[in-house]
C-alpha cells in the first residue's frame, strides 16, 4: 500500500538529530523556532511524549511527502492527513531506539518500524467499509418528503435519519428519545459527562434546526480529506437538485447545508444630503426552496431522474476515482461544471457570478472558447448564432459575446490589453444583473441538456460529442 522511502539518509539525519537533542537539558526548546510550544511526538504510551526539533519535524514532512507519492491510495488523504499519519508512527519508533546503538543501525530500525506501521494503517483504511458523514440541511417546504439519493449522497427527514442511526447502533435509544423531545420543543434534564452525552450534543449541533439530514458515504480516508470530499459531494448533489427550478440560484438559496450557511438578515443604511434616511434589508438565504406542490415536486423528481443519475455518477467518481472509473472524462466535466454553476449561484457580486457561469459553459464546451460554446448551444439546444433568444431581440451570438468576452474575459484578465491599452473603462461599475440572469439561464439550459445527453449515452466518454449534432 505504500512505497519504500528511497532516500534512507533522511532517517539517518533524524536519528542523528534525535541523539543530539536527547543529550541536552529538558525540556528541549529551540530559541529561534517560531512554533508556539515545544515540538513533541506521541509514543505508544497515552501520556508519554518525546521532544523533537524543527529539523526532525521538517525531515518527517519530507518522508511523508515521498511516501504519499508512492502510495496507490494517496488520493484518499490530504497532505495534512498523511503527515499526521506518518508523524504518529515516528514517536514509537524513535522512543524504542537505544542511544548507545550505532546510528546507522538505529536509522534502519526506525525506517523499518515506520514503514511497517504505515503499511498496517493503510491496509486497515483501504479494507474498511465506507465512512458516513452527516450534515444538517434545508430542502423543501415539506418536512416529510420521501428519502432520496443522488449517488452516494442520501437526503432524508431527520426523524427517519435518527431512527436509522438508532437501529444501526450508532446512537443509543436513550439519546434518541432525548433528541426527539428537544426537537419537539421540550426541555430535558442535564446529563452527566459520558460518550452518550457527547453524541447527543454533536447531533444537535450538526443538524441544528434543519428538518432534513444529508448523509454521504465515501471510502475510508484521512479525516480532512474525508470531510472535504463529503462537503463537495453534498454541494454537487444540492446543485443538481436546484436545476429542477427555473431559477436555480433562487432554489439554492433555500437548499442549504447547515455547515455552509446560517439564516440571517443583511442590513444597509443610507444617509443623504437632504436629511433623508434610506434603509434596506434582505435575507441571506431562505428556509427552503421556492414552494411547489407535493405533486409537482414528485413530478420534477421523475423528469430530472437522468440529471440526478449523471450527477451521482460524477460524485461517485469524485469521492472514489479508483473504485468507479466508468466514465472519468464525463464525470470530471459534470463535477467541474456543477461546481462552477454552484459558485455562480451563490456569488453576491454579479461580475464574479458571470465568470463562474462562463466557466461552466467553457467546461461543457471542453475549453474551446466562444466557438466551442456556439457549437455546444447548437448541438444541445438547437440554436445557431443568429437565433433570437430574448424578448429584447438578443441573438445567441450577442449573449455569448456579452457573457464570455465582455464579462468573463475582461474581468478575469484585466482592463488592459497586451499592448497596455484600455479595453474596459467604466464597465466594472455597470449594472451587470441582467447579464448575470441570462448567463445563469444559459448555463442551466446547457448543463441540463448535456447531463441528459450523457445519461442517454451511457457507453460514451468522448467530451467532443457534446458539441456535435
Amino acid at each position: 500500500m505504500t512505497g519504500k522511502v528511497r532516500n534512507s539518509n533522511k532517517f539517518k539525519e533524524i536519528v542523528e538529530e534525535f541523539y543530539r537533542i536527547r543529550k541536552l537539558k529538558k525540556p528541549y526548546i529551540e530559541v529561534y523556532d517560531n512554533f508556539p510550544i515545544p515540538r513533541q511526538l506521541q509514543t505508544d504510551g497515552r501520556d508519554d511524549q518525546i521532544n523533537i526539533s524543527k529539523k526532525i519535524d521538517q525531515l518527517i514532512e519530507d518522508i511523508a511527502c515521498e511516501m504519499q507519492i508512492n502510495s496507490p491510495i494517496k488520493n484518499q488523504f490530504s497532505k495534512k492527513d498523511f503527515r499526521t499519519l506518518v508523524r504518529e508512527t515516528f514517536g514509537p519508533a524513535l522512543h524504542s531506539i537505544n542511544l548507545d546503538d550505532d546510528i546507522i543501525a538505529s536509522a534502519k530500525a526506525v525506517q523499518t518500524e515506520v514503514e511497517t506501521r504505515i503499511l498496517d494503517k493503510l491496509d486497515i483504511k483501504s479494507n474498511h467499509d465506507r465512512a458516513e458523514y452527516t450534515l444538517g440541511c434545508r430542502l423543501f417546504t415539506y418536512n416529510d418528503f420521501f428519502p432520496f439519493q443522488i449517488g452516494p449522497v442520501r437526503f432524508e427527514p431527520r426523524s427517519l435519519w435518527l431512527n436509522r442511526k438508532a437501529s444501526d447502533g450508532n446512537i443509543s435509544n436513550i439519546t434518541k428519545r432525548r433528541i426527539v423531545r428537544i426537537w419537539d420543543g421540550f426541555e430535558v434534564r442535564k446529563r452527566k459527562r459520558s460518550r452518550d452525552n457527547y453524541s447527543e450534543q454533536e447531533v444537535l449541533k450538526t443538524i441544528g434546526e434543519c428538518p432534513y439530514v444529508c448523509s454521504v458515504k465515501i471510502p475510508m480516508s484521512g479525516p480532512e480529506k474525508g470531510e472535504k470530499d463529503a462537503l463537495l459531494a453534498a454541494r454537487l448533489a444540492l446543485t443538481s437538485l436546484a436545476l429542477a427550478w427555473p431559477t436555480a440560484s433562487s432554489a439554492l438559496s433555500g437548499l442549504n447545508l447547515h455547515f455552509d450557511q446560517n439564516i440571517y438578515n443583511r442590513y444597509i443604511l443610507s444617509f443623504f444630503s437632504d436629511g433623508s434616511i434610506q434603509y434596506h434589508g434582505e435575507k441571506s438565504s431562505s428556509r427552503h426552496a421556492p414552494f411547489v406542490s407535493r405533486e409537482d415536486l414528485e413530478t420534477r423528481f421523475k423528469e430530472y431522474a437522468a440529471i440526478f443519475k449523471t450527477t451521482g455518477e460524477a460524485i461517485d467518481w469524485v469521492v472514489s476515482p479508483i473504485e468507479s472509473p466508468l466514465r472519468p472524462k464525463f464525470s470530471n466535466i459534470t463535477a467541474q461544471a456543477l461546481l462552477w454553476f454552484h459558485d455562480g449561484c451563490r456569488e453576491i457580486f454579479d461580475l464574479k457570478a458571470i465568470v463562474c457561469f462562463a466557466a461552466c459553459l467553457d467546461i461543457l464546451a471542453c475549453g474551446s472558447y466562444q466557438k466551442g460554446i456556439h457549437e455546444l448551444i447548437h448541438a444541445r439546444l438547437g440554436w445557431n448564432k443568429n437565433t433570437t433568444v430574448t424578448r429584447d431581440d438578443l441573438t445567441v451570438k450577442d449573449i455569448v459575446e456579452k457573457i464570455y468576452s465582455h464579462g468573463r474575459n475582461r474581468f478575469s484578465h484585466g482592463p488592459l490589453d497586451q499592448k497596455g491599452e484600455k479595453v474596459w473603462d467604466t464597465e466594472l461599475a455597470e449594472d451587470w444583473s441582467d447579464t448575470r440572469q441570462i448567463a445563469e439561464w444559459l448555463a442551466r439550459r446547457c448543463l441540463i441538456s448535456c447531463m441528459d445527453w450523457m445519461a442517454n449515452h451511457p457507453n460514451c466518454d468522448v467530451p467532443r460529442k457534446l458539441r456535435q449534432l
